[in-house]
């Protein structure tokens, strides 16, 4: 017990405080509401009736009931009006002044003189919670006492406005509106508590209740197939832990939960291994052999989202070569030239596939002006945009390739149009949405060459 000396100005305010508390002692009793056989705080009532008809409010003092007791001890203040040392308690929601005049439980009678204060005066109940299996409620507009398992949505509500917290009430209670959530429930209501609000919903409400048993039943939305840690939640109980703590926390034990023990998994919703695959679309030539890998390892795969990444990591440093010679047949002096993170890798091998699929089966040039425009194509898949463009404005020799290039040029979206008469521009517009086609899409590069083969 720590002490502390009260100025006159504060121990005239205590006793002032104590005799109005004695001008309507009834203030110290919640309302009960239910009709519940011997309730405690009808019981209270009573007695208290009686000291007040008789002004004997001293006639409990050293009794074995310390509610009762408390009152009594606390009337004996008023004897010398004097209270020039106090006590302090320590509680979860700060330190409680009281006055002793005996042996009463001092945080029983710290409630009991703090009667007034819709936090602490729930200390009063201490044991009648505890042996008489009632639970208390209290803020500034409210203060109940019930003997059943349930809590009234008005007292949440005024619990809520009290704390500056903003709620939603539909089927449950809504708190926060982002992130992954956690439901509480207790008794015969349902909080749900968004990951953005940061705040511990159980420390708010035991703040303001006093319940018999910590009846909290906690659980999260994400991948609620896998149960919750049991040891996260007492410390969320315990307030070791706010609300975001609690569900990161929690979000990262079941990942690992899940790795561990052979779940495919993306985002919350797991697959078997087959649809797993499936669902990351990957090709169906790559499809059994990314199968067998993964069924090779002890443990499973976690994706935040449909991304083919995160595998292609897994699988390259081991078995890159076989992935590439499998999915674009390239050799092994090929593939050592290709460079970058697996996906561009993929990327580039798919390029070079193309590379090797335009040279050989392109048709053979049947004119000079034929022979620049297939020079042009495969220069650009060979080389790429820049080396292709050098190419063709340096190797330009009458009216009708300027016509080629120019079209070339617009389909690229290079905006050289000055370098062009209006007739090359106007025959090189018949060109453009064949070589348009040809380097976006790679498609019908021969068909497109007879459409034009009049032309050239």
């Amino acid at each position: 017990m720590k002490i502390k000396t009260n100025s006159r100005e504060s121990e005239k305010a205590f006793i002032n405080n104590i005799k109005q508390f004695f001008e309507d002692p009834y203030v110290i009793l919640p309302e009960c509401t239910d009709s519940c056989l011997l309730c405690p705080i009808k019981g209270y009532k009573k007695k208290i009736d009686k000291m007040k008809e008789s002004d004997r409010y001293n006639k409990y003092y050293n009794s074995a009931d310390q509610f009762l007791s408390s009152i009594s001890e606390t009337y004996k203040i008023l004897k010398d009006e004097t209270a020039p040392v106090m006590g302090l308690i320590k509680t979860n929601y700060g330190s409680v002044g009281y006055c002793k005049r005996g042996n009463t439980d001092e945080t029983i009678m710290s409630g009991v003189q703090n009667y007034n204060n819709d936090i602490y005066r729930l200390l009063a109940f201490t044991n009648t919670v505890k042996f008489k299996k009632i639970s208390v409620f209290s803020t500034k507009n409210y203060f109940a006492a019930t003997c059943k398992e349930k809590i009234s949505i008005e007292f949440l509500k005024d619990l809520f406005t009290e704390e500056n917290i903003d709620f939603n009430v539909d089927e449950n209670i809504i708190l926060g509106s982002g992130g992954n959530k956690l439901t509480l429930k207790i008794y015969d209501k349902t909080i749900d508590v968004y990951e953005d609000f940061e705040k511990n919903i159980i420390f708010i409400l035991l703040k303001h209740m006093l319940i018999p048993d910590m009846k909290f039943n906690v659980t999260t939305d994400f991948m609620e197939y896998i149960p919750d840690d049991k040891s996260l939640i007492d410390n969320y109980i315990n307030n070791k832990l706010n609300t975001k703590q609690f569900i990161s926390k929690t979000r990262n034990y079941k990942i690992n939960y899940a790795i561990k023990n052979k779940y495919y998994i993306i985002d919350n919703k797991s697959y078997s291994v087959d649809d797993f695959i499936n669902i990351l679309n990957f090709d169906e030539k790559i499809k059994p052999f990314i199968k067998e890998k993964l069924l090779e390892r002890d443990t499973g795969f976690y994706l935040e989202n449909i991304s083919q990444r995160k595998i292609l990591e897994y699988l390259f440093p081991k078995y890159k070569n076989e992935i590439i010679k499998i999915m674009y047949g390239l050799n092994e002096n090929e593939i050592k030239k290709l460079h970058g993170n697996p996906l561009e890798i993929m990327e580039n091998a798919k390029l070079e596939k193309n590379k090797k699929n335009i040279t050989s089966e392109i048709m053979k040039p049947w004119s000079e002006n034929s022979e620049y425009l297939i020079n042009l194509i495969t220069d650009y898949f060979n080389y790429g945009k820049n080396d292709a463009i050098t190419n063709g404005r340096k190797n330009m020799k009458n009216d009708i390739q300027k016509s080629i290039y120019y079209a070339f040029l617009e389909a690229l979206g290079e905006n050289d149009a000055w370098l062009f008469t209006d007739n090359e521009k106007l025959l090189g517009e018949r060109f453009k949405p064949h070589i348009k086609d040809i380097i976006n899409n790679n498609n019908n590069i021969n068909n497109h060459l007879e459409e034009i083969k009049t032309l050239l």
